[in-house]
């Protein structure tokens, strides 16, 4: 079979030409065009995640009123805390834990980087680095801590509510020992 070329072997060929040419500075042919990226979020739980990030500069604030109102009343609402402490489930431990984190704070600022939020149907979370800086029960010095959040949001009757809260301030990473 002499002077006949095999597909592979003429690909292969093909490859090493376009990747030789590249080398020289030739252009590279267009990508296929894609469809766009769909957005991460609806456009109502984004004006929700709004009106949390205010009103967590409320509770940062010593004003828990704004944060709670943003969570759910259900048995199954769950929040694991930047402070420590137990997974509080449900709205009856839940409320007196934020009112107890708000007690924490005075003078707040708060920013955050958001990594993602995504809602599909009548779910939807964020996940994200919260910047607290803020002054303790008498401190005279200002505080600051570093946060990575999750957020777990359902849409009930009167819109979208946390669900679930988990902050944790582990932001150096480093080999259990």
């Amino acid at each position: 079979m002499r002077g006949k070329r095999s597909a592979p072997v003429v690909l292969a060929a093909a490859v090493g030409l376009t990747t030789l040419g590249l080398a020289f500075g030739q252009t590279p042919p267009a990508a296929p065009s894609r469809p766009p990226a769909r957005p991460d979020a609806t456009p109502d739980f984004l004006e929700a995640l709004d009106t949390v990030d205010a009103a967590q500069l409320e509770l940062q604030n010593g004003r828990p009123g704004a944060f709670k109102a943003h969570w759910s009343r259900a048995e199954d609402a769950t929040l694991s805390g930047g402070f420590g402490g137990t997974v509080e489930k449900g709205w009856a431990k839940i409320g007196p834990r934020l009112d107890w984190v708000a007690a924490q704070f005075a003078k707040g600022t708060h920013t955050h980087e958001r990594i993602v939020a995504r809602a599909s149907g009548d779910l939807a979370y964020v996940v994200q680095v919260e910047h607290i800086r803020f002054r303790g029960p008498g401190q005279v010095r200002e505080s600051a801590r570093d946060y990575r959040v999750t957020m777990v949001f359902r849409r009930e009757a009167d819109g979208w509510r946390i669900v679930h809260r988990q902050a944790d301030s582990q932001m150096t990473k480093e080999a259990p020992k």
